[in-house]
């Protein structure tokens, strides 16, 4: 009885349904159309990110305060002479990201595996075009930021980098590095990366080749 009346009553009322569809086809043809339309338009706002800070540093994460805080006060020396941050300044860089499951990235087995990395870079070579007899053989040396001395510019948390592995090497003192200023074995004191809420990173900087 109860499934004759449920019968009944949902035949009448798709009937219904039918026969209205049927006398609005315009609207029913279109409503979807517009629909799609409306709901599509919305994803104009949406846009790649390719800033790698943005993605991995929060907007009010202490990093970025420590480098406004560090911009306002002490203005950038945007010379040759020296290598800052992209947190600092804006740029074209190479990124690799560094970071460590258990432990520090100065830990020796980490450390050793970053600066293997900076040889690799340092010595790869690309040839440009791959055939021909104009072909060249572009080395880091070509598309490295140089000095005065025509020197590529490496950046200064390698150095202390160095130091800490030929330190260990040779069984002496291991040099402190400290937060956000260190000092290196030249006497040069540096300003660190702030590393809250970043990881640990090996920026390579590039210019176009010239020729």
């Amino acid at each position: 009885m109860l499934r004759q009346v449920l019968h009944a009553g949902l035949g009448t009322c798709f009937h219904a349904l039918g026969r209205f569809v049927a006398g609005h086809p315009v609207f029913f043809a279109s409503a979807p159309v517009l629909l799609s339309i409306l709901l599509g338009a919305s994803f104009s706002r949406y846009r790649v990110e390719e800033d790698v800070e943005s993605l991995l540093a929060p907007k009010h994460s202490l990093a970025k305060i420590e480098g406004n805080l560090v911009e306002s006060l002490f203005p950038v020396n945007r010379s040759r002479h020296a290598l800052y941050s992209d947190l600092q300044t804006a740029g074209r860089y190479g990124r690799v990201i560094i970071t460590a499951r258990k432990g520090s990235v100065l830990d020796p087995l980490h450390l050793e595996t970053i600066l293997q990395l900076h040889r690799r870079i340092y010595q790869m070579q690309v040839t440009v075009p791959a055939t021909g007899f104009n072909s060249f053989n572009y080395s880091f040396s070509y598309l490295c930021l140089p000095d005065d001395k025509n020197v590529c510019i490496i950046d200064d948390i390698i150095r202390a980098m160095e130091k800490i592995q030929s330190a260990r090497a040779s069984n002496q003192t291991i040099p402190v590095l400290r937060y956000p200023i260190t000092q290196l074995a030249d006497g040069r004191k540096a300003y660190i990366v702030p590393t809250s809420g970043l990881p640990l990173r090996l920026v390579i900087h590039f210019r176009e080749a010239s020729g």
